[in-house]
């Protein structure tokens, strides 16, 4: 077992890598970031370097240790952390800086962050506010997030992807993978699959400037609403679907 910690400054880092296990980042105290490790690794390595706390598996090379590892570091709000692993589990709560986060087969959970860079083999990303920025590569896991403020890219193989706010402009591109997006109040969305589906809910009232190919799919569009007030939102949605459909939803202006 290894117990450290450590004073940083306000520009507060942490920067972990480990092949199995579970990776858990908690907020807590100002100025303090504390690091619990249980692992059997004798070469596993916590250091400082200046705000930043380095955490690693394998003093020599971050990826040849073997034995699995349950780190838990608490840190204060707004730390920006990037985390590495194999098959871990990747668990961020409260409300952090930039996250960057990768695995093979690891799942992703991220409460919180003003930016997001998320990276994911098989292995699901769950990705509850993110204030700016937000990227996903997935291959064949399945992408959640519950509300994006910035720009969102997605880019999907096989898995799905699923959003419930979206107040920036959205990239989707898949293979066979769907996208929706529950609820769409951006000036810009583009998605680009070959059989998956697209799904986006408009605020009533909305402007639609749409680009849409479709080779065998269908463009769904809702009945024109009565009594609808006139907006001044007005949206472009571009889209390229090979085989899946491209379905407009009214939702509540």
């Amino acid at each position: 077992m290894i117990t450290q910690e450590f004073s940083v400054g306000r520009n507060a880092e942490i920067d972990v890598h480990i092949q199995t296990g579970r990776v858990e980042v908690k907020t807590g105290n100002d100025g303090t970031i504390k690091v619990r490790v249980d692992t059997d690794d004798p070469g596993f390595m916590v250091e400082q370097r200046g705000d930043l706390i380095y955490v690693s598996s394998d003093k020599n090379t971050r990826w040849s240790a073997r034995d699995s590892a349950y780190v838990v570091i608490e840190v204060p709000d707004g730390t920006d952390a990037t985390v590495g692993t194999a098959s871990a589990k990747i668990e961020c709560s409260g409300p952090l800086g930039r996250v960057d986060a990768k695995t093979a087969s690891g799942e992703i959970e991220i409460a919180q962050a003003e930016s997001a860079i998320i990276k994911t083999a098989s292995g699901n990303a769950n990705i509850g506010t993110v204030i700016n920025d937000l990227k996903i590569n997935s291959a064949s896991g399945d992408a959640s997030v519950g509300e994006c403020d910035g720009k969102a890219n997605f880019a999907a193989a096989s898995g799905d992807i699923h959003m419930g706010v979206g107040t920036g402009p959205v990239n989707a591109s898949t293979a066979s993978g769907d996208v929706t997006i529950e609820r769409f109040t951006g000036r810009r969305a583009i998605f680009k699959s070959m059989s998956g589906t697209a799904i986006i809910g408009v605020p009533a009232g909305t402007r639609l400037d749409l680009d849409v190919t479709l080779l065998s799919g269908d463009l769904k569009l809702p009945k024109p609403a009565p009594d609808t007030p006139r907006s001044e939102r007005q949206m472009t949605i571009k889209a390229k679907l090979v085989s899946g459909d491209l379905t407009i939803r009214r939702v509540d202006a």
